[in-house]
């Protein structure tokens, strides 16, 4: 059991710091959030992709096992705690993805300061996420702002599903 305890630990450790040196803050950008970043191939679909893996993430990982009971259950806490707390860094990734390429679609433009703020909040939670202290009205207050850019993406017509991929879909079948 330690050694896959050790084990998890030297993942977690590694994939932190791989998210953590990805990709520059897209808040601090001095062009402003009208001005597109260069030319995104498919920048809908691309949208569509990482908005879907975040909100995927976030209800699969975070919100749904907070809303059972998860974190406090003695047994399990330790092992979601540190689920969510990667997924939180997984999901503040995908959404800083998400909103470079909104920055380059005319379309879905006026979505980067809500993504960017939400994947600003996320990163804020994180701590809190994996030392169990997180509350019920900081994670409310993302899902209800994760619904808000869905319902303003959706009424741009690009409707965003949540993503979680299986075993079953990434290897091709």
């Amino acid at each position: 059991m330690t050694s896959r305890l050790g084990l998890l630990l030297v993942v977690l450790c590694l994939a932190g710091t791989a998210l953590s040196g990805c990709g520059a803050s897209l808040a601090s950008s001095s062009a402003g959030p009208g001005a597109a970043q260069g030319t995104v191939h498919f920048a809908k679909t691309k949208f569509l992709l990482h908005a879907g893996l975040a909100f995927g993430a976030f209800h699969r990982y975070v919100y749904k096992p907070f809303r059972a009971g998860v974190f406090s259950h003695p047994f399990l806490h330790k092992l979601s705690l540190v689920k969510a707390g990667l997924a939180a860094l997984f999901i503040r990734h995908e959404l800083r993805l998400a909103a470079a390429d909104v920055r380059a679609s005319p379309t879905l433009r006026k979505l980067f300061s809500p993504l960017t703020a939400v994947a600003n909040k996320i990163g804020s939670l994180r701590h809190d996420i994996t030392s169990g202290s997180v509350g019920a009205g900081a994670l409310n207050g993302v899902q209800s702002q994760l619904s808000s850019v869905g319902s303003a993406a959706a009424g741009h017509g690009q409707a965003i599903r949540d993503l979680v991929p299986s075993s079953g879909q990434l290897a091709g079948g």
